[in-house]
């Protein structure tokens, strides 16, 4: 064989292999960019589902947080209305007649158990409107249940307050109002921490 011919003949075997290197690179080269493009696609769609987890979740804290400030305003609207109410309340008591406003703090006092006695104490103003009751108050009242006196002290307004050997007992409007008022809180405050 002429060298030529061996030439030729290697010339061909290497095209023939660089042929199907060059096939099998491209075939490599087609896989690897198959792979980076399903790996593309699954991180794009990773990325998308993320996405839209994160905006769910911040939205539902923004949903959540205008939810809270909107029970928040209703809240104080209730509040300033109670407030307002109490005020009315408040001015009121001040215009009473006086057997309506002694009427009342004697059923307070009546109510009170029949062991629960001693000084009234009440503003100066209301002394003279308390002292002439006194008897009636103790109607019923035996010992040391019984109302002793009537004491004019300027801290009471508006009611009186019992004060006996070991205990005190608030028997004024402000008090009254003071636990209704705190009532009223508490309903409210039930309500702003309430499952929205």
């Amino acid at each position: 064989m002429s060298v030529e011919a061996v030439r030729d003949k290697v010339l061909a075997a290497a095209r023939a292999k660089a042929g199907e290197l060059a096939a099998a690179a491209d075939r490599e080269a087609e896989s690897i960019a198959l792979e980076a493009k399903t790996a593309a696609e699954r991180r794009a769609a990773d990325l998308v589902r993320e996405t839209r987890l994160r905006l769910e979740r911040e939205t539902q804290r923004e949903v959540e947080r205008l939810q809270y400030e909107n029970r928040l305003a209703i809240l104080a609207a209730k509040n300033k209305a109670i407030a307002e109410v109490f005020r009315r309340v408040e001015a009121s008591i001040a215009k009473l007649p006086e057997d309506d406003y002694v009427g009342r703090v004697a059923d307070w006092l009546s109510a009170l158990p029949p062991e629960a006695g001693g000084v009234l104490r009440v503003n100066p103003a209301d002394a003279g409107k308390f002292t002439p009751r006194l008897d009636r108050l103790n109607k019923g009242r035996k010992g040391a249940g019984r109302f002793t006196a009537v004491q004019g002290d300027p801290v009471v307004v508006n009611g009186a307050i019992l004060d006996g050997t070991d205990f005190s007992v608030d028997c004024t409007f402000g008090r009254r109002l003071e636990s209704l008022r705190e009532s009223a809180l508490a309903d409210l405050a039930k309500e702003l921490f309430a499952a929205g």
